[in-house]
């Protein structure tokens, strides 16, 4: 039995969409792409994929064609739901080493890290990680505290070849088109020169990223931890061109 990859999504800012890109992902892989997945929710202030799955069990037992689309689903899927574990930054590593014991076998490992890179449990954590995703945005405060976590991760973890980091990226996300504009390229080359690299594929700041059936008559889910994303709603996405991207970094 091969190790699985841990992969984090962290940042020590709310709100630049770790959380939103955990579920995604974690979701394509597992029901679009048959990858075995396993989410580690470590944010223990809020459990946003907990919310997630709350919600998403909510909506599809409440609505109609939801609760059809779930069965039609999981009929030819043969597995189930991808398992969300709740948790925090100090217990995480013992819990997820007690599922392995246990049996679980995935491929990946998905961790929901947020918090100050100063904060002990956190920095012990990372250091498990096999690959880190940083989400980074075009506001000034996000992009500076983004930018500010994975230079320290990357000059005080991974240089040292004191930890299992293979490779730290950031993630444009909430970008205004479809393609990296003029500020990412910029943004881009002033970041290489701090030695960090960010992935080629964006994410736009669409509202199909927050479709997970909350508004009363609105069936097609995107964001969903139970369910693929809509076919409709991942066209224009470049969602499978990111987790195209995050599998050859990762190399599942």
């Amino acid at each position: 039995m091969s190790e699985p990859v841990f992969v984090a999504f962290a940042t020590q800012k709310g709100g630049v969409g770790k959380s939103t890109l955990t579920a995604l992902v974690a979701s394509y892989l597992h029901y679009n792409e048959g990858v075995n997945v396993l989410a580690m929710d470590c944010d223990d202030r809020q459990h946003s994929l907990k919310d997630y799955r709350d919600q998403d069990n909510l909506v599809t037992e409440e609505n109609p064609i939801l609760k059809k689309a779930l069965y039609s689903f999981y009929k030819n899927f043969k597995k189930k739901a991808y398992e969300i574990v709740l948790t925090n930054p100090k217990e995480a590593i013992r819990l997820i080493s007690e599922k392995l014991n246990a049996g679980a076998n995935p491929d990946v490992v998905f961790f929901d890290i947020t918090g100050t890179i100063n904060d002990p449990d956190i920095v012990m954590l990372l250091s498990v990680m096999d690959y880190i995703f940083v989400p980074v945005t075009i506001d000034t405060a996000d992009m500076k505290s983004s930018i500010r976590f994975a230079s320290h991760v990357v000059n005080k973890m991974i240089t040292t070849n004191k930890t299992k980091i293979k490779a730290l990226r950031l993630v444009w996300n909430k970008i205004p088109t479809r393609t990296k504009p003029n500020l990412c390229e910029i943004v881009d080359k002033y970041m290489a020169e701090l030695g960090l690299e960010s992935l080629e594929s964006v994410l736009t700041n669409s509202c199909k990223f927050y479709k997970d059936g909350a508004v009363s008559g609105k069936t097609a889910l995107f964001r969903s931890t139970v369910l693929p994303p809509d076919k409709q709603l991942l066209k224009g996405s470049n969602l499978p061109e990111l987790v195209a991207e995050i599998r050859e970094t990762i190399k599942v």
